[in-house]
This record gives C-alpha cells, sequence and structure tokens, in this order.
C-alpha cells in the first residue's frame, strides 16, 4: 500500500512541480506564522496522529476531533518550509507540500467524519491512510534535509 501511494504522490509531485512554486510561496504568506519551525510543526502532527490512534482504540470521539482540528487547522512555522532542503530541489519540495497538505486535511476530515458516526474500523483505515501519507513524504524528502 505505501508503495503504490508513494509512486503515485512522486509522479504528481513532478508534474506539477512548477505550477506550485508560486502556489507554495502565496499558501505560505496567507498561513498564520506560529513560533516554531518546520521541525517542530511535524512533530506536533506526528503527535496529533497518535492522539487520533489512541483515540480510536479508546473509542473517543471528541479525542478524535481535537486531533484533527490540529492538522487541519495547522499553521505555518515561522520560516518557509523548503528551506530545509537544498536550493536545487525547493521547488519539488514545494510541490510536495502543495500535494501532501490537502491529503492530510482529507485523511484528517475523514477520521473524524467516521468517528463521529461512531464507524471506528472506517476511521482507522483512514488513520492508516494519513499514516500512509506521512510516512510517503518522508520517504521522498527524510534524506534530502540538510
Amino acid at each position: 500500500m505505501y508503495k503504490a501511494i508513494l509512486f503515485a504522490l512522486i509522479a504528481c509531485v513532478s508534474l506539477s512541480a512548477n505550477a506550485t512554486s508560486h502556489d507554495a510561496d502565496q499558501r505560505f504568506a496567507d498561513m498564520q506564522k506560529a513560533d516554531m519551525s518546520y521541525r517542530q510543526l511535524m512533530e506536533l502532527l506526528g503527535e496529533a496522529s497518535a492522539m487520533i490512534h489512541l483515540a480510536i482504540l479508546r473509542e473517543n470521539k471528541q479525542m478524535v476531533k481535537q486531533a484533527a482540528i490540529i492538522i487541519t487547522g495547522h499553521p505555518a512555522p515561522l520560516q518557509p518550509p523548503w528551506l530545509i532542503v537544498p536550493q536545487a530541489d525547493q521547488a519539488d519540495f514545494k510541490a510536495t507540500l502543495m500535494a501532501f497538505d490537502p491529503l492530510l486535511d482529507r485523511h484528517a476530515e475523514a477520521i473524524a467524519s467516521h468517528a463521529e458516526k461512531g464507524d471506528w474500523p472506517a476511521a482507522a483505515q483512514a488513520l492508516s491512510e494519513l499514516n500512509a501519507t506521512c510516512i510517503g513524504c518522508h520517504a521522498i524528502w527524510r534524506q534530502r534535509v540538510q
């Protein structure tokens, strides 16, 4: 499953790198900034994912909802996220961010929706998809972070 998601996302990113570079700059400019680094933001999102995992195990709708809000409403870090990769990779990293951020939102919203209905197996499946998206991005970029 991870391989299929990873290959689809790589294809999507490589096709849209030039078109989304400006979009990423604009999105970053429009977002509320938080007093945190990109790494700290990723840690926050990871904690939200872990919170969802626990919430599903406990069948706690409110806990799922709060964690999903963290993911869908996250602020931007103080510095542009693409500065963590070499200049030559920044356009592709911007495209990755523009492709992955809506996916994270969609998965978090699906988890919350399933949890609200008490459909815990579907919430767990949506969490699996959220985690696959996170892992896919890390697989692409982790070795290129400077």
